[in-house]
């Protein structure tokens, strides 16, 4: 009797906020609801004092998309999906293409190699879906919430913006991929991408958070900053604190 061959796959993981699209798809969604009167208007005053904060660099852009976060899971309830998906697909006609240069250019790389492309991020999971469409994924995973009689309830089913590596190993038993490991690609930009980043062969900390940087400097990794029209391959960089 033969022995069955399994025939691995080299993945290419990312995520999308801060990594392939140059905001935050949250961010953007959220200001869409509001601006199309499916958000009161006073949500837009309750995102503006963690805003103010990060423009200004007094506060941390991670507290900014936290608040939100808060704002969208506090108003998101009861909205129709359908008035929801009419939002998503303006959104993203209008800023689709704000994406990083180099992201975009190895996600065309890696997909015309023959790379399975996955995407992990904490935005809501249908505007996941379609903006990782557009860039051409295989598969999108993204914050779950429960849709009742055609519109979104409180109760969340899957948060993805922690523990990407155990949604991924769900995702990869559920359909039964096996990977390439060392063959893989991954690239994410902050503290919470680093349990996805160990599994490949081939980490990439793009425009890290200094979580990031500290832990991709530690460990060897590839470290990629994009400004302006110049990408710069980072071999040796250190740290100013500031008091």
């Amino acid at each position: 009797m033969k022995k069955t061959t399994v025939q691995k796959k080299k993945l290419a993981i990312f995520d999308i906020d801060g990594t392939i699209f140059r905001s935050s798809l949250i961010i953007e969604f959220v200001k869409g609801l509001i601006e199309y009167g499916v958000f009161p208007a006073r949500a837009e005053n309750e995102i503006k004092k963690e805003f103010d904060a990060w423009l200004k660099r007094k506060g941390p852009y991670d507290n900014y998309v936290g608040k939100v976060v808060d704002v969208y899971d506090k108003y998101i309830p009861g909205v129709s999906k359908k008035r929801a998906d009419i939002v998503v697909r303006s959104m993203l006609k209008k800023e689709r293409e704000k994406v990083y240069r180099f992201t975009r250019d190895l996600v065309e790389d890696l997909r015309a190699r023959g790379f399975y492309l996955v995407t992990i991020s904490g935005s809501p999971v249908y505007a996941v879906t379609k903006f990782a469409e557009f860039m051409g994924f295989h598969v999108a995973l993204g914050k779950v919430q429960e849709i009742k009689n055609g519109k979104f309830t409180k109760n969340i089913l899957m948060l993805t913006h922690k523990k990407k590596d155990g949604l991924l190993f769900r995702f990869l038993n559920e359909h039964h991929i096996v990977p390439d490991w060392k063959g893989s690609v991954a690239v994410g930009d902050s503290e919470g991408d680093i349990e996805m980043l160990e599994l490949v062969g081939h980490p990439i900390a793009f425009n890290p958070s200094s979580g990031l940087a500290r832990h991709a400097k530690k460990r060897g990794w590839r470290i990629v900053v994009e400004r302006k029209d110049v990408i710069y391959d980072i071999k040796d960089f250190y740290f100013i604190s500031h008091r």
